[in-house]
Parts: C-alpha cells; structure tokens; sequence
C-alpha cells in the first residue's frame, strides 16, 4: 500500500507533465506542426548521428575515472554501462537513475556501492559544473530581463556551491562522517557495518579522485559538451532560428539545469517553459521554442533513450 509520501512524490512528478499541457493549451498547435514539417532534415541527421559520439567521450571520461581509482572496467563495459543508465536517467526524476552505472561496477566487479557511488557522483557533478558555468556565462553575455535574471542566478550559485562541500577534502571527510553515523541510528545492528564500510568506500573513492589526473576528465568533458551544444545548434540550423552557438548552449545549458528539479519525467514542461523564456529574448515565438524543445527531446530522450534501451538488452542489470 503507498504511502502518504510516495503518492506526494508521484503528484510532484505530474507537475512538468501538467505544466507541459497548460503551455499546449496557450499556443497555437497548428504554428508548431507546420514550425516542424519544416526541418531541414539533415542537420537534423547530423545531431542524430553525433549522439554516439557524445556518449562515448562520457563513457571514456568515467573509464578514466575508474582508472584513477585503480580499478579496471574495459571501456565497451563503460560504454554499455553509461548508455544503460541514461536511458534509464531520461525516464526518472532529477535524472536520478544515472546512478544506476553504481550497480554496474557492483555487479560487474564486486565493488561496494560506496567506492562504485564515488566516480559516479562526480562524474554527474562534472556534467552539473559544465552545464553551470555555460549558464552563468550566458547571462553574463546575453541581455535577459532583470527579473529573470533574480530569479536564476541565485539558484544557480546555491546549486554549484552546495556539491563544493563534497568536493573539499578535509569538509567532506567530516560530512562523510556525520552521514554515516547519522545513518547507522536508522538500520539494524546487523547492518551498521556494511553502512560504515561504504561510507568509508564512498570517502577513499573521492580522494582517490581530487588529485591532478582530475585534467584529462575536465578536458573530456568540455570535448563533450562542444559536442553537444554542436547538436543543439544543428538542432537550431534545422529549424533555421536565428540564433547562435553560443546562444544555443545558453539556452540548452539551462534548460537541462531546470530539466533536473524532480517536478518532471524527462524535463517535460520545466525545459519547455525554460526555452520559451530565453528564445523569447531572441524575439522567437512560444511555438517555435516548443517546436525546438520537441526537436531536443526527440534527439536526447526519444533515439537517445532507444539507443539506451538496446544496451540494456545487451548488458541487462536487475
């Protein structure tokens, strides 16, 4: 039987959904099916055929993240293991299931989840500066409304201050510390140990990575995000918006910033929402910026999730 706090998580999960059909009910449809026979379609085949690329720098990024820990999983385990959890990131909130590559290397190599969380998390959080720093930078650099403006800086600023706290060695310890006994008071005696010994798991991994092998993963991960803002202006050039690189980036990078609040299944509503805002400033109409929206959520969710979905096949994880 649900209980009170599960049927609230799932009633704050139809907010996106229910946002979604209010912008629907106040845009002309018709705009948006006619906005969309209009694609030029192979710039939209170029950001299909570069979603491959994308994941594969990801995957290598997390390969050598593990490697800075001592551990060994082959880059094609990388790549099927990261494919896997984005499709089940697209389909869960926050995009919380990406975490699911942490039971990858359980299963895989026998890792207790502390030590295996360890790469994944910071993996994640490289992908939240990346899109962090290319949001601040955008509105430094574009001219946005000042109530925009206020609403967005400080929640960015609050989002990319609070994971420094796992980021710094000696806080982290500290916090590792008080979590982990904080966590004991809530399991059985029989299981305190195994809670310790992977907080203590989670602890080592972090500082095994913050040293100065963190720079290849860095570099990759600004490869990786060229990459995909690249998608994100083609997706543009295919819609012929007259917008550009940089605007692009801007507005995706915050668009899947506001697509990771838990209110949404695939950032439906919250990115849409977010990308008429800022394509508004641009003088583009709410139909074109959900035409756009449409065009993003086909590329990263609708093919990247069957992409994703074939991996699971093939490297299944109960």
């Amino acid at each position: 039987m649900a209980t009170p706090l599960d049927l609230a998580r799932k009633l704050l999960r139809l907010l996106g959904p229910l946002l979604f059909l209010l912008i629907l009910s106040r845009i002309d449809i018709g705009d948006v099916m006619d906005t969309l026979r209009t694609v030029r379609l192979p710039f939209l085949a170029m950001a299909l055929l570069l979603y491959p690329l994308l994941v594969l720098l990801k995957a290598w990024r997390w390969h050598m993240l593990l490697q800075q820990q001592g551990i060994e999983y082959g880059l094609p385990s990388a790549f099927l293991a990261y494919n896997s959890s984005l499709a089940v990131g697209y389909v869960t909130p926050g995009r919380l299931g990406e975490f699911v590559k942490a039971l990858y290397l359980r299963k895989d190599l026998g890792l207790t989840t502390g030590r295996a969380f360890s790469s994944v998390l910071l993996d994640r959080l490289l992908d939240l500066y990346a899109l962090l720093l290319t949001a601040l930078a955008g509105i430094a650099v574009f001219t946005m409304p000042q109530s925009l403006v206020a609403l967005v800086v400080p929640v960015l600023v609050a989002a990319g201050l609070g994971p420094l706290l796992i980021l710094v060695p000696g806080i982290s310890r500290r916090l590792t510390a008080l979590v982990a006994r904080a966590a004991t008071c809530f399991v059985p005696a029989q299981h305190r140990g195994d809670i310790a010994l992977s907080f203590s798991g989670f602890q080592t991994g972090m500082e095994e990575l913050l040293d100065v092998r963190l720079l290849l993963p860095l570099a990759l991960t600004v490869i990786g995000y060229v990459v995909f803002y690249g998608q994100c202006y083609l997706l543009a050039e295919s819609l012929e918006l007259p917008i550009s690189y940089g605007f692009a980036a801007f507005c995706v990078s915050l668009g899947s910033l506001m697509a990771l609040l838990p209110i949404s299944i695939s950032g439906l509503g919250v990115r849409d929402l977010t990308f008429i805002a800022i394509l508004g400033t641009a003088g583009l109409a709410p139909e074109i910026a959900i035409s756009y929206s449409l065009l993003f959520l086909f590329v990263f969710n609708v093919f990247g999730g069957a992409i994703g979905a074939l991996t699971w096949w093939m490297k299944p994880l109960r």
